[in-house]
C-alpha cells in the first residue's frame, strides 16, 4: 500500500505531464503494432525502454523535477542494448509459454473465447464441458507467466538505475518478487482491480491514470526494495 500511495503521490505532482506521456505511448505502441508481422513483437521488445523511461521519470519526480513526455524517449539514450536483451529474452519466453500452452489445450481456450462472444447462444451442457477443458490451460498459462512477469518487473529499473546487465537484472528481479511475495501478491491483487475499473472508464481515461501510477508505484516498491536507507547502509 505504501507503493501505491506513492505512485499516487508522484502522479499528483504532475498529472497532466504523465497522463500526455502515457498518451504518446499509446500512440507509440499502436503506431508500432501496425506495422505487418513484426509489429506486436516488437512491442514486446521495445516495452523495457518504455518503461525505463517512466523510471527515469518518476525519480526526475522524486526529485522535485519538472516530468514531461520527453522522459518517455530516455531509454533509447541510456542502455538501450541491455533493455533490448531483456525486452528479446521477454519475448522469446512468451512465445515459448503461448507454445507450451497451445500444445496442452490451446485450441480448446481459444474454441472458449469464441463462444463467449455469443453467450446466447452456448448450451449449459456444451459450457460447462468447454470450461472443463480450458481451466487446466488457464492455469498453466497463469503459472507459466508469474515467473516470468516477475522477473521483467523491476528488471529495466536495475538496468537503468544500478547497472546490471539483463541475466543479473532478471534473475534479481524474480528473486526479490519470491522474497517478498506477501506484498507483492497484495499489490498485484489490488492493482488488478483498479485496472479492471479504469478499463470501464470511457476514452481511456481511466488507463491514463492507472498506468502512470502503477508503474510510478514500481518505482516506489524498487526504492523500498532495492535502494539501503542511510541507516541501513
Amino acid at each position: 500500500m505504501e507503493w501505491m500511495r506513492e505512485g499516487w503521490r508522484l502522479f499528483k505532482l504532475w498529472p497532466m505531464a504523465w497522463m500526455g506521456m502515457t498518451a504518446l505511448a499509446f500512440l507509440v505502441i499502436l503506431g508500432v503494432t501496425l506495422l505487418p508481422f513484426v509489429g506486436g513483437y516488437l512491442v514486446e521488445l521495445l516495452s523495457p525502454v518504455l518503461v525505463a523511461g517512466y523510471m527515469l521519470a518518476s525519480r526526475a519526480a522524486e526529485r522535485g523535477e519538472q516530468v514531461n513526455f520527453l522522459f518517455l524517449g530516455q531509454g533509447f539514450k541510456e542502455h538501450l542494448p541491455a533493455l533490448l536483451v531483456v525486452g528479446g529474452i521477454y519475448l522469446l519466453a512468451g512465445l515459448l509459454v503461448g507454445q507450451i500452452v497451445t500444445a496442452m489445450g490451446g485450441a480448446s481456450l481459444q474454441e472458449m473465447m469464441r463462444m463467449a462472444q455469443d453467450p446466447a447462444g452456448i448450451q449449459p451442457e456444451q459450457a460447462r464441458a468447454m470450461l472443463n477443458q480450458s481451466l487446466p490451460v488457464l492455469f498453466l498459462g497463469l503459472a507459466l507467466c508469474t515467473p516470468l512477469l516477475m522477473a521483467t518487473w523491476f528488471a529495466p529499473a536495475l538496468v537503468v538505475f544500478r547497472g546490471f546487465s539483463p541475466g543479473n537484472a532478471l534473475w534479481w528481479s524474480l528473486w526479490t518478487c519470491f522474497a517478498n511475495w506477501r506484498p507483492v501478491v497484495v499489490y498485484s491483487l489490488v492493482m488488478g482491480a483498479f485496472g479492471l475499473l479504469a478499463i470501464l472508464i470511457p476514452m481511456g481515461l481511466g488507463l491514463l491514470v492507472m498506468l502512470p501510477v502503477a508503474l510510478i508505484s514500481t518505482y516506489a516498491a524498487f526504492g523500498q526494495l532495492f535502494v539501503a536507507r542511510e541507516s541501513e547502509a
